[in-house]
């Protein structure tokens, strides 16, 4: 097998997997979007093991790509390779591309989300926390209480 039919193989591998990245990243978005929480896990759990295989495959790529080319980017590199396979790696180099994009998209999406129910939960701390000292009768010697403004887990006042 030649060297380029193997980096070949190596630069098709690493698209197959960014793009079973990113549909991971898509099932963890309905996931977070439909609320349930062993969805949610579930979908993380495997999101972490795509990312990890597709990070040893783009590991084992830029390896094969830095001890043969040095420093050139992958667009460089394809325009050395022969002309049979050239189509095809400029093809899929795009195609990384294209995949890379859209999966920070729905990365920063799902950050997005993520912060979105830590707001909510936040907010609802502090509703709890003002229910349960805003009520008639809670007084000190010298005022009333002012609500709390540390966390309900972690008082100052604890």
């Amino acid at each position: 097998m030649s060297q380029w039919q193997r980096f070949s193989e190596l630069i098709f591998e690493e698209n197959r997997l960014l793009g079973e990245l990113g549909d991971a990243a898509l099932t963890l978005t309905e996931a977070l979007v439909a609320n349930v929480p062993a969805r949610i896990v579930s979908a993380e759990r495997q999101l972490e093991s795509k990312r990890v295989l597709h990070g040893m495959a783009y590991a084992q790529r830029i390896a094969m790509q830095r001890r043969g080319f040095g420093q050139l980017n992958l667009r460089q590199v394809c325009a050395y390779a022969p002309p049979a396979l050239r189509r095809k790696l400029y093809a899929t180099v795009y195609a990384l591309s294209t995949r890379g994009i859209a999966l920070r998209l729905t990365v920063q999406n799902n950050k997005a989300l993520i912060l979105a129910g830590m707001d909510r939960l936040a907010r609802t701390v502090q509703v709890l926390q003002r229910a349960s000292t805003e009520q008639t009768g809670t007084y000190r010697r010298r005022g009333i209480i002012p609500p709390p403004t540390g966390s309900v887990l972690v008082s100052r006042r604890a």
